[in-house]
């Protein structure tokens, strides 16, 4: 979604060819119109966008930046900041730990390899309050993570796989934990919901099976078939 989007963005943007230079690392701060040599210096490209930091000697982003993306504001006619990456760029990508703030006000901080989310970080989803917390892979939720639901609270918590949750434990708060399988980010197959209350119930999430001529609609959202429950606080 709108993490690609910028990303693919972040790419292309600054290669535009008219844009003020500013070396900010020396006695006295020179202006150019080009990227001259390696250090630190304040670029204003054509569209009005940003880059605040280092560069190499082959002229690329290198160390420490902030980009900030700039459109003009149809109201006031005035340029206003509408997504920004504070952090870390290695020939020309970004690469390390750095903090990137959405148009739609998301925000992740944490790991970046090549332009792309890579590594330990947090995502916050400003329209939900939604957070995830763990390792990402190419831009995507893959490994250990924690998805926590600004709405409930509620979590999952284990293994994710090309941005989907597989295996692990949904907690629910105040009420007690679900542990088993996974499809598409809802529990699937076996499992076992621990209630807080010291009852237990084992039994398994089954997705009903599309009717004749019912083919196409969306996937039903699979019912728990459960068996007896049981205590698992001692008499």
């Amino acid at each position: 979604g709108v993490a690609r989007e910028i990303v693919v963005v972040s790419q292309n943007m600054g290669d535009e060819e008219e844009y003020k230079v500013v070396y900010t690392d020396g006695d006295e701060e020179e202006e150019l119109k080009w990227i001259a040599r390696a250090g630190k210096a304040l670029v204003t490209y054509s569209n009005g966008c940003t880059y605040e930091g280092e560069f190499n000697s082959e002229k690329q982003k290198h160390g420490q930046g902030v980009y900030s993306w700039m459109e003009v504001d149809e109201e006031s006619g005035e340029p206003k900041k509408v997504a920004s990456y504070d952090g870390k760029y290695a020939d020309g990508k970004k690469n390390g730990l750095g903090k990137m703030t959405f148009p739609t006000g998301d925000v992740y901080f944490g790991e970046w390899k090549d332009n792309k989310m890579d590594g330990e970080g947090t995502y916050t989803y400003a329209k939900t309050k939604d957070i995830y917390s763990g390792t990402w892979v190419a831009g995507v939720k893959s490994g250990s993570g924690c998805y926590e639901y600004g709405k409930d609270k509620s979590k999952l918590n284990g293994t994710w796989d090309n941005g989907s949750f597989v295996s692990g434990e949904w907690l629910l708060e105040g009420a007690g934990v679900y542990k088993g399988g996974f499809a598409s980010g809802k529990p699937a197959g076996p499992g076992s919901f621990y209630f807080s209350s010291g009852v237990a119930q084992s039994g398994e999430y089954v997705v009903k099976e599309p009717e004749e001529g019912e083919e196409d609609a969306p996937p039903a959202d699979p019912l728990w078939s459960g068996a007896s429950v049981y205590s698992t606080v001692a008499s």
